[in-house]
């Protein structure tokens, strides 16, 4: 599979948005640009190898991220823990993703990958994850039980 369809794929999936900004990782509301097509270039979409071409990583859905392009050069930029990390934040809000439904803060996703980072990527506690929908049933039964008793 090449970068393009790849990215193509993730769209489909995940939305036309930056994972970084969806994740508030880096905050990019003082940022100025020298015209409207200076600003589209920066914000266009990239594919973002997790597991690096060099080391063996395919373009394939699980290893992507999609990063605009600005904040695709951030990223390269920073420090090896510091990308590490922010990997296993795109794999844990990729697996949130598939699990949780889309009404999930993203906070939470960060929370989630913070607390389940390990040597071997993530690792999403299935506990957890089943309090929480639990908790979010209780929430709508409750406001359906109060709207019908009105």
């Amino acid at each position: 599979m090449s970068n393009k369809s790849a990215k193509e794929r993730l769209i489909k999936l995940y939305g036309p948005e930056c994972f970084i900004e969806k994740l508030k990782l880096r905050d990019t509301s003082n940022l100025k640009y020298t015209g409207r097509k200076q600003y589209e270039r920066m914000k266009q979409l990239t594919y973002h190898h997790i597991l690096e071409k060099r080391n063996g990583g395919r373009a394939t859905v699980e290893n992507g991220a999609l990063l605009s392009f600005e904040n695709h050069m951030w990223f390269n930029k920073q420090d090896r823990q510091s990308q590490t990390k922010m990997n296993n934040m795109f794999k844990a809000y990729k697996e949130c993703k598939v699990i949780l439904d889309n009404d999930i803060p993203m906070d939470y996703v960060v929370q989630l990958a913070e607390l389940e980072v390990t040597n071997n990527g993530i690792k999403i506690k299935k506990a957890d994850l089943d309090k929480q929908r639990r908790r979010e049933k209780r929430q709508l039964q409750k406001i359906k039980k109060d709207y019908e008793d009105r």
